[in-house]
C-alpha cells in the first residue's frame, strides 16, 4: 500500500507541474513574425533609359506581390511594374512620386497594385541577407572588371548549378579562378588587373543564391600566385624581378628550351652566381644581378615552366631569380699571357668579323688556350664563352667592359666575351731592323791608252 501511495503522489506532482507550465505559456506574449517585406512607395522607372532596379527581372501573366517577393528573395529591393513585370536589385536611388501613379492591378491578383507604365511599386525585403563571396581555401581577391580582353581567359565552364566551390574544383590546375554573370567560371595563371567596386559584383550564383558570382562584365576572383621553391640545388630563391630586352637583368649566357625546368636552368648556369627563368622557356645566367632589375610581387611571375607545370618560370619581361649559396670567385681578364696583353672589350659582328685570321671553338676554352692557338698573330680575341679568333689587323671599336659578360667554358675565373663581343689581347708590334746604308764607291782614276794606227781612243775607267 505504501508503494501505491508513493506513485500517486508522484503523478499528482507531475500533473501540477504541467498545469503551471500551461498557465505560464498563456501569460507570455506571442512572438510576432516579422513582415517579409515593406512597401516603400511608387517610383519613377526607366529614367533616361536606366532601370531603377536593374539586377534581374521577369514577367508573368499571373504576377502578384508575393510571387515577385519570392523571385527577388536574394535581393534587398523588389518592384512591380505594368501589372506583370518584376524587378530586383540590392540598391536604388529612385525618385518617389504620388502613389496614384502606380495604378495598374497585378495580373495575378487584382486586389494588389503592380505599378504602371514606367512606374514601380517598390518594396524592401525585410528577410534580406546580403550575398557574400564564398569562403574557400583559396583567398578571395575581390570584384574585377572583365571587359574587352578577358581578366581570366582560360578554361571556361558554364553551369546552371554554379557555385564558388564548383569553379574552384574546375580550375584546380590554375592559380586563379573567378565567376561571372552568375554561371560562368573562368581560370588563369595570371591575376586580374582592373579592380571594381564590390557592389558591382551583385549576381547570386546559379547554384547557391547566397553566394556572389559576379555580374555582367564583372567577375569575383579567388586565388594566389604559385610560390617558387626556396632552393634549387645550391641556389636560393631571390624573388621576381623586371627584365628588359634592351637592358638585361642577367647578362650572361641564354638558353632556350620549350621543356625548361628550374633544375635545367641551374645546371646551365653552374659557373655563374645567378640564374633566372623567363616566359616559361628562357634561362639567363649572370655573375651579378644588374642594378636596373626591380623586384616585383610574386604574382607577376606567373608563367608555368614548359617542362614542369607546377613551377613558375617568370613571365613576359619578368624573371624568377635564384642566387648561389656557394662563394664563387669573380671572373677577371688575364693581364698578360704568352706574349699578349689585355686590350679591351671589343664589338664584333657575325657578318663581318673583327679578326679574320684562323679561329677555334672548344667547350674547354681558356685565355691560355686561345693565346697558344694564335701565336704568330698580333691579336687574339675570345667570344661567346668558347670561341677564339686570331688576326693581324683590328678593326671596329671598343665596347663597354660590362658587355663582355660570359665566363670561359674551361675556366670560370676568366672572361670570354659574349655574343658579338670579344675580349681582345694584343702582342707587341714586331721590332723593325734598319737596313745597312749604301755609300758611294770611291772615284777611280782615268787612264788614256793610244793605240797605233787609226784605231779610236779607248778610255778605261
Amino acid at each position: 500500500m505504501a508503494s501505491t501511495g508513493s506513485m500517486t503522489m508522484t503523478g499528482l506532482r507531475a500533473a501540477v507541474s504541467l498545469i503551471a507550465l500551461a498557465a505560464t505559456a498563456q501569460a507570455l506574449p506571442h512572438k510576432r513574425e516579422a513582415a517579409p517585406y515593406t512597401r516603400d512607395g511608387c517610383f519613377v522607372d526607366n529614367l533616361n533609359g536606366q532601370r531603377l532596379l536593374d539586377s534581374t527581372h521577369y514577367a508573368a501573366d499571373a504576377m502578384t506581390v508575393e510571387s515577385c517577393a519570392a523571385h527577388c528573395s536574394g535581393y534587398k529591393y523588389f518592384g512591380l511594374e505594368f501589372g506583370r513585370e518584376c524587378y530586383c536589385a540590392d540598391s536604388h536611388s529612385g525618385v518617389a512620386v504620388d502613389d496614384s501613379d502606380c495604378s495598374f492591378p497585378c495580373s495575378g491578383d487584382s486586389t494588389e497594385k503592380c505599378g504602371a507604365n514606367d512606374r514601380l511599386d517598390v518594396y524592401t525585403n525585410n528577410l534580406y541577407s546580403p550575398r557574400k563571396p564564398a569562403t574557400l581555401e583559396a583567398p578571395y581577391l575581390g570584384c574585377f572588371v572583365d571587359q574587352g580582353a578577358r581578366a581570366l581567359p582560360d578554361n571556361l565552364l558554364g553551369a546552371d548549378d554554379m557555385t564558388a566551390q564548383k569553379c574552384a574544383d574546375h580550375c584546380a590546375n590554375f592559380s586563379y579562378f573567378g565567376i561571372e554573370f552568375g554561371r560562368e567560371c573562368w581560370c588563369a595563371n595570371s591575376p586580374p588587373k582592373t579592380p571594381a567596386a564590390e557592389s558591382e559584383c551583385s549576381f547570386g550564383c546559379a547554384g547557391d543564391d547566397t553566394q556572389l558570382c559576379g555580374a555582367g562584365n564583372r567577375i569575383n576572383v579567388w586565388g594566389a600566385p604559385l610560390p617558387s621553391p626556396e632552393t634549387v640545388g645550391t641556389h636560393e630563391y631571390l624573388g621576381c624581378f623586371t627584365d628588359k630586352r634592351d637592358q638585361r637583368s642577367l647578362r650572361g649566357p641564354v638558353t632556350y628550351d620549350p621543356a625548361m625546368t628550374l633544375e635545367k636552368c641551374a645546371a646551365a648556369c653552374g659557373d655563374y652566381t645567378y640564374f633566372g627563368v623567363e616566359v616559361g622557356s628562357q634561362c639567363y645566367c649572370g655573375t651579378i644581378l644588374e642594378s636596373s632589375a626591380e623586384e616585383r610581387p610574386q604574382a607577376e611571375c606567373s608563367a608555368r615552366c614548359g617542362g614542369e607545370y607546377n613551377s613558375v618560370c617568370g613571365d613576359a619581361d619578368r624573371l624568377n631569380v635564384y642566387v648561389s649559396a656557394a662563394c664563387k670567385e669573380d671572373p677577371a681578364n688575364v693581364p698578360s699571357v704568352a706574349g699578349f696583353t689585355y686590350k679591351s672589350c671589343w664589338a664584333d659582328n657575325l657578318a663581318g668579323r673583327v679578326l679574320t685570321g684562323k679561329e677555334l671553338r672548344s667547350d674547354s676554352m681558356t685565355v691560355e688556350t686561345c693565346a697558344d692557338f694564335c701565336q704568330g698573330f698580333q691579336y687574339f680575341g675570345l667570344e661567346y664563352s668558347r670561341e677564339c679568333y686570331c688576326g693581324n689587323e683590328l678593326v671596329g671599336a671598343a665596347a663597354p667592359e660590362d658587355e663582355c659578360s660570359e665566363i670561359c667554358r674551361g675556366d670560370a675565373t676568366q672572361w670570354c666575351g659574349a655574343p658579338d663581343r670579344l675580349n681582345i689581347y694584343e702582342a707587341p708590334a714586331p721590332t723593325t731592323t734598319a737596313s745597312p746604308t749604301i755609300t758611294d764607291a770611291p772615284e777611280l782614276p782615268t787612264v788614256t791608252v793610244t793605240l797605233p794606227g787609226d784605231a779610236p781612243e779607248v778610255t778605261t775607267v
